[in-house]
């Protein structure tokens, strides 16, 4: 693959030594329910005369993930109750996707038209991950049941068929609050440790760092979703080489990348606005 066609970032860690990261988009064919999806990423690698090496990581989009692992539903198929009508009608949102969205959140904290906002998997995320996009009209998607075992499954099945120890994320996007456009998010790793935490070292003047942890796998993942896109590009996987991350034989889920309510600035926040508002 030529260079052009992938990511490359820089970046310097200290005055001996820079480190080269590079981001390569695998553009593969519309993949379907039947696909093994390690067969499709590496007929799309193949195309490009790349081949996966030790310490690479793949990434894949939780949709074309999920096509694979049978969590496309037909929504003439979804039987919708009562309170899915009214979160429907309040939201504005299908009658069919309200119900699905009842049935895969954790927790329901609001929304705005056509927008449900809700907590999954100890995520902030819209519509519990429930999505219309790249799939046939009729159907929406669902995030994989359990996504660190999902990317622990293709990482084995990486090594097993290849020989090659890697990383491999599961990622979403998401909006972050008051800012335009979607960034990265890693639902499930496999391989290396999806936080950094810096807690304790010193900053250039001596001050010791408090509360700073690096979200290594988001950070990743928003440079994937800058080649692979989310519309009509058919790049729903890339190859990361290069990258700074601890390589570990572990995987991780949601739970290793969570901060309680309690702790996180938005959520406090946010719910002492809406008490503040009910009273």
């Amino acid at each position: 693959m030529l260079l052009c066609e992938s990511l490359y970032l820089g970046a310097i860690t200290g005055p001996d030594r820079s480190i080269t990261l590079l981001v390569y988009p695998i553009k593969t064919r519309i993949i379907t329910g039947n696909d093994n999806l390690l067969d499709v990423l590496l007929e799309g690698l193949a195309s490009t005369g790349m081949e996966i090496q030790d310490n690479d990581i793949i990434t894949v989009a939780e949709t074309p993930l999920g096509t694979t692992e049978g969590r496309v539903v037909k929504l003439t198929d979804v039987q919708v109750s009562q309170e899915a009508t009214k979160l429907a009608e309040k939201y504005e949102l299908l009658p069919e996707v309200a119900q699905l969205i009842i049935e895969e959140a954790d927790d329901i904290l609001g929304g705005i038209p056509h927008v449900v906002l809700t907590i999954k998997n100890n995520t902030l995320m819209a519509n519990a991950g429930i999505d219309k996009s790249n799939v046939p009209p009729g159907f929406a998607s669902l995030l994989p049941l359990d996504a660190r075992v999902s990317a622990e499954k293709l990482r084995d099945e990486v090594m097993k068929r290849l020989g090659k120890v890697i990383g491999v994320m599961v990622i979403d996007s998401r909006t972050q609050p008051l800012r335009l456009g979607n960034i990265g998010m890693a639902l499930g790793v496999a391989g290396f440790r999806p936080v950094a935490d810096d807690r304790g070292r010193k900053d250039l003047f001596g001050n010791e760092l408090r509360i700073t942890r690096r979200a290594i796998a988001d950070n990743l993942a928003s440079a994937c979703t800058a080649v692979m896109g989310e519309s009509n590009e058919s790049v729903p996987a890339a190859l990361i080489r290069d990258a700074p991350v601890e390589f570990v034989n572990q995987s991780f889920d949601s739970s290793e990348m969570w901060i309680s309510p309690s702790e996180c600035m938005y959520m406090a926040i946010f719910d002492q606005w809406r008490r503040g508002n009910t009273s």
